[in-house]
């Protein structure tokens, strides 16, 4: 039988509490929910939480900063909710001081008008997924052979080897 809405929510709840998200919301500006969407349309992103959450990891406070000037049309004011998980919010925490101890409402509006300022193709980079380059050492790389080897040794089978110097 399907679980009810109530029974799911339950889940998510508690699955949230296990990975100790924290849910944010920030009344911004109206011109700043409709960029967050432009954003979002542009870079092919469905869910504005892992939107905002590449905006901080990809953080530039400086870029950032020199958008603390851009005048938005006056509009009813919108909400911004998402969850955050303790990294993601340390990060917040960290791009929010470096812009001269700004809220985290306000380093999210500036992060967002940065990204915005870039266009479609210039906002790629605010909004890519950080990837780790993985390289393994010389040293890694002998011991990791050396070992494959001496298995080789217990069991054979058909191979041929020879020791690495």
């Amino acid at each position: 039988m399907a679980k009810s809405g109530k029974e799911r929510s339950a889940k998510a709840a508690l699955k949230r509490l296990g990975k100790q998200e924290v849910e944010l919301r920030h009344k911004v500006r109206h011109g700043i929910t409709q960029m967050l969407a432009d954003l979002m349309h542009w870079n092919e992103i469905e869910v504005a939480g892992e939107a905002l959450q590449l905006l901080i990891l990809n953080a530039d406070p400086v870029a950032a900063l020199s958008q603390a000037a851009t005048d938005l049309p006056p509009s009813p004011p919108g909400l911004i909710r998402h969850h955050v998980r303790p990294g993601a919010l340390e990060r917040l925490n960290e791009v929010a001081e470096s812009l001269h101890g700004a809220s985290q409402k306000h380093a999210i509006e500036l992060l967002i008008l940065c990204a915005h300022a870039a266009g479609p193709e210039g906002s790629a980079k605010y909004l890519c997924i950080p990837r780790h380059e993985i390289v393994i050492s010389e040293n890694v790389s002998r011991t990791f052979l050396n070992e494959s080897l001496r298995e080789l040794r217990k069991d054979p089978g058909d191979e041929r080897f020879t020791l690495a110097s």
